[in-house]
């Protein structure tokens, strides 16, 4: 995520017609806030991940270009499920907002050219004198840099040259980016399961399941599951990561609950590991499918609790018998 500061203030001559401003007509209190470089706002250098492609439809020029690299457009990522993207059409310039998901479509587009992780330069040294403003011309502006080529796969060399560029290759990305994302809700999710064994049963798998619900129809859950669903043929090493370090850790808990009441004699023996796939099977539901595909939206945690109340009192009651 983007990082502000405050800006560096620097003095402002006295004496035009509005006071402190530089410019006739200029609120003051603009003039006075603007940092060292003339903005209102300081912020700190961004990562991009600019994308040099082929082209997705046949354009007369193509025959004068890189194969792999007749186009150019950059994303950032500004949240797990927020990135933003600069896409230089040739009509417009397309600057907007996308969800992982969609971003992942252009990610996609870049991996079959080339991926490099460029920091942005503050406030730059390039130029608007370039003259013809293409696609090359203006990632290259974006980025700060006073590169004089024309071409994307010109830039891409330029940029590649540079000392802390990186190149991305997607599906290590994907496998690193679902991990930590999963990791980070499993553990904030789930919590210490251990200390549930205090508790009786019927309370600690109640407690459990209240966890384990709302990290399933947590929005950012369902946003990373229909990640891994959606790029599993491409990239099952991804999906993979996801249901090891989601979905598993999840079993895990259900599993370390029941093998602890099991020998404590206040469950009786079955197979746990069948058993805890059970628990979360009986814990998604038809609702949980009815959320991923969109067909229903409404989610109270007040309702998940009650849900999760039946379940738990259905699973005990079969724990021994038919699990």
């Amino acid at each position: 995520m983007t990082n502000f500061r405050l800006p560096q203030r620097k003095s402002i001559p006295r004496g035009t017609p509005d006071g402190r401003s530089h410019v006739p007509g200029v609120p003051d209190e603009l003039a006075i806030e603007i940092d060292r470089d003339g903005s209102p706002v300081s912020t700190q250098p961004s990562h991009w991940f600019v994308c040099f492609v082929p082209g997705l439809q046949k354009q007369w020029w193509h025959r004068f270009t890189d194969p792999s690299h007749k186009h150019v457009f950059a994303l950032k990522m500004v949240s797990d499920d927020h990135w933003v993207l600069f896409e230089p059409w040739w009509t417009r310039i397309m600057v907007t907002a996308l969800t992982m998901d969609e971003a992942l479509k252009f990610l996609r587009w870049g991996a079959v050219g080339s991926i490099l992780k460029v920091e942005e330069r503050i406030p730059g040294d390039g130029s608007q004198t370039r003259g013809w403003a293409n696609c090359a011309v203006l990632i290259s502006l974006m980025l700060g840099r006073s590169y004089w080529t024309w071409t994307p796969h010109g830039l891409y060399k330029r940029l590649s040259s540079e000392a802390g560029v990186q190149s991305i290759d997607l599906t290590e990305f994907l496998e690193k980016k679902l991990i930590t994302l999963t990791q980070d809700i499993a553990k904030q999710g789930l919590d210490d399961v251990s200390a549930l064994m205090t508790l009786s049963p019927e309370l600690a798998f109640t407690e459990l399941g209240n966890r384990i619900s709302k990290i399933l129809f947590a929005p950012k859950s369902l946003t990373l599951y229909r990640l891994a669903v959606s790029e599993a043929p491409r990239f099952p090493s991804a999906a993979e990561a996801f249901f090891t370090h989601g979905p598993r850790q999840a079993v895990d808990s259900v599993k370390m609950l029941l093998e602890h009441f099991c020998k404590a004699g206040q469950l009786r023996a079955c197979n746990t590991e069948r058993a805890s796939r059970s628990f979360l099977t009986m814990l998604r539901g038809n609702l949980y499918l009815e959320i991923v595909l969109g067909c229903d939206t409404r989610v109270r945690e007040k309702d998940l609790e009650m849900r999760t109340q039946a379940v738990v009192d259905l699973f005990l009651r079969g724990i021994g018998d038919c699990l």
